[in-house]
């Protein structure tokens, strides 16, 4: 493994000083990621490549370091956007071939937080068409593959933002998730994912976005990377009146304390209901190790959260009215399975939509009661480890699930309720199963990522399946 290819499998946290005192060079970690990013082409983790501006950019931070402008952190480091978050002029598809001609007027926020930190943008991730399923098994652009095993899937909709980290071609990525779909990648590729509370960062820029459930959200290999990337982007928008005015915290500042004093409560139903059994092994030994590391474990429960399932109808009726104009003017150009999903969602009922806020309502309550009296709550990430890229069908302790019927609420049924709550959440690696990774999930109180940052590194710091990266250098 040469010495340029060994910057890749560094952290930001490790490079980003050897960046500041000039003993590494953005062209140089740029130059290596996009080398990693042809070799590893087969993954097909890009919809659009931005290597030649990704290399005039390193060059401009690379000068700029030199007469002593550094921004901080993220400044010359090599990151992805999933392309459904808009880029000025450069093509933004929201994974769709309806939106194949489309170029992005300006950059999202985020994106501009980005640039303004010295972030080097090195392509449009490819994701689930329209961010709509769990697999990025995108038939415009090709599937996503996971860096781990080929036949299986990266995760979605980030899956392309997910296979990226886990491969070493970016050192980050900002992704999407409105169910699960930054997540779900992270718990599929062996890498850390965090969504943020609603309201935490602007949506301004998201294509076809949810008005109460979306999150523009970082996929890491480390969890301080994580908090030093989250840092960069979030804040009050004055132009997104979803995002909330509140003091930002210093996301980094609890990562290296130890969990005395911090209470974690494991939930007696829904979330470990239906889960593979090496999945359940693997997240209760990681319980184990925080209970060790001087957290106390408590049981709870959580109300109404047996009705999860009827949530869905939540996301079902917001994409039925977020894609009703990409429809009317481009359908053709959608793929006939979502095309037929999303038509379906013109049928849903006032009285369903309204009977799912109820219950939204009712959940929210639970996890309140629940919150009076831990700081955070684990669980997987998802019931089972990746699919088969063609897979049909899993089997989980016995029973047959279709993924044709019940795809999305089989993969993201432990993710999907911070969603609908907008509570903060992070998976991170917990260990394998069947030789895939596994992700533990952490949910928090509204606004405490800090939290959830100091409980995820202290097990990360202690694990001997931290930072479980694909050697694919090799």
């Amino acid at each position: 493994m040469s010495s340029s290819n060994s910057l890749l499998h560094m952290s930001i946290t490790e490079i980003a000083p050897m960046i500041q005192t000039k003993k590494v060079s953005p062209v140089e970690i740029t130059q290596s990621a996009i080398i990693q990013a042809e070799k590893l082409s087969y993954l097909n983790t890009f919809i659009t490549p931005m290597f030649d501006y990704a290399m005039d950019q390193a060059k401009k931070r690379e000068k700029a370091i030199g007469n002593g402008e550094y921004f901080g952190p993220l400044d010359g480091i090599p990151i992805g956007i999933k392309d459904n978050i808009e880029v000025a002029g450069v093509r933004s598809t929201a994974g769709t071939k309806a939106l194949n001609e489309n170029i992005a007027s300006v950059d999202a926020h985020v994106v501009t937080k980005l640039k303004q930190a010295g972030a080097i943008i090195l392509g449009k991730e490819n994701l689930h068409e329209l961010a709509a399923g769990g697999r990025s098994n995108n038939p415009h652009y090709g599937f996503v593959k996971n860096p781990w095993d080929i036949e299986k899937i990266p995760g979605g909709s980030s899956g392309g933002s997910g296979a990226n980290v886990a491969a070493c071609i970016t050192f980050a990525s900002l992704g999407t998730d409105i169910g699960g779909s930054v997540r779900f990648p992270a718990h599929c590729c062996g890498v850390v994912g965090m969504k943020q509370t609603f309201g935490r960062a602007s949506q301004r820029g998201l294509m076809l976005t949810s008005y109460d459930g979306d999150h523009i959200s970082p996929i890491t290999r480390t969890v301080a990377d994580s908090a030093v990337v989250l840092q960069s982007y979030v804040g009050h928008d004055i132009h997104d009146p979803t995002t909330v005015k509140l003091p930002l915290p210093d996301f980094s500042k609890d990562i290296g304390t130890d969990l005395e004093g911090i209470k974690i409560g494991v939930p007696l139903n829904h979330y470990f209901d239906v889960i593979d059994d090496e999945v359940e092994v693997k997240v209760r030994q990681s319980i184990s190790a925080l209970e060790e590391l001087g957290a106390t474990v408590v049981d709870i429960k959580l109300p109404y959260t047996e009705y999860a399932g009827a949530l869905w109808v939540l996301m079902a009726s917001e994409m039925s009215v977020t894609a009703q104009k990409l429809l009317k003017n481009h359908g053709h150009g959608v793929s006939p399975d979502l095309l037929v999903g999303l038509l379906a969602t013109q049928f849903i009922l006032a009285r369903d939509y309204i009977k799912a806020h109820k219950l939204q309502r009712l959940i929210k309550e639970g996890f309140a009661e629940a919150f009076s009296k831990v700081d955070a709550i684990a669980t997987p990430t998802a019931p089972l480890p990746a699919i088969n890229i063609d897979a049909d069908v899993v089997n989980i302790k016995g029973v047959e699930y279709s993924l044709r019927l019940t795809r999305d609420e089989i993969m993201g049924r432990a993710t999907h309720l911070s969603n609908r709550t907008g509570l903060p959440s992070i998976s991170v690696p917990c260990g394998f199963s069947d030789g895939m990774p596994v992700g533990l999930q952490l949910i928090g109180r509204p606004f405490a990522e800090s939290t959830l940052y100091k409980i995820a590194d202290a097990y990360e710091s202690s694990a001997s399946s931290s930072r479980i990266l694909a050697e694919l250098a090799k």
